[in-house]
């Protein structure tokens, strides 16, 4: 991630990104308002803003998350959006919520991840937010095996909180 002021863009430009993070933000079920600031972050590319209700949420998406998704090595646009649907899931789902409130930054960093590969459904970028949240387990110090089982207990737990 950089520091750097990304590249100027002209108005069409700004307008499609605009658009397209909108577009991305429905796909995957995403409440509430959706913007797109063409400035530097640390962010990762997107951040999800907790308003009063889930009308009242904000998605933020920033030039990182476009610079990002241009390379094919990194996380989607789509994959980016659909992990800060996945924090809106923890924060306003009426299932979710209640019993998830007061997680570690990391246990949220996880299971947003794993909620975001829900929603996005198969493909790519489901594969890649199941890596992610794989990778934050691993990071934690338990053995590989270990974690895959942890990994998949969350995942079935999840979908059965959203059932």
């Amino acid at each position: 991630m950089t520091s750097l002021p990304p590249e100027p863009i002209d108005a069409a430009e700004l307008r499609r990104r605009r658009a397209r993070a909108r577009r991305l933000a429905l796909d995957v079920g995403f409440i509430g308002h959706v913007e797109y600031r063409h400035v530097a972050t640390q962010s990762g590319g997107a951040q999800y803003g907790r308003g009063v209700g889930d009308r009242g949420d904000v998605l933020m998406v920033y030039a990182e998350a476009f610079d990002r998704d241009a390379d094919p090595e990194d996380f989607s646009l789509r994959a980016i959006i659909a992990h800060e649907r996945g924090h809106q899931l923890l924060a306003q789902h009426p299932r979710l919520a209640p019993r998830l409130a007061g997680l570690s930054l990391g246990a949220e960093e996880v299971l947003a991840s794993l909620l975001g590969a829900m929603v996005v459904g198969e493909g790519p970028d489901r594969d890649a937010l199941i890596a992610k949240a794989t990778a934050e387990v691993l990071a934690g110090g338990q053995s590989p095996e270990a974690v895959v089982r942890l990994v998949a207990t969350l995942w079935d737990e999840l979908r059965s909180l959203l059932s």
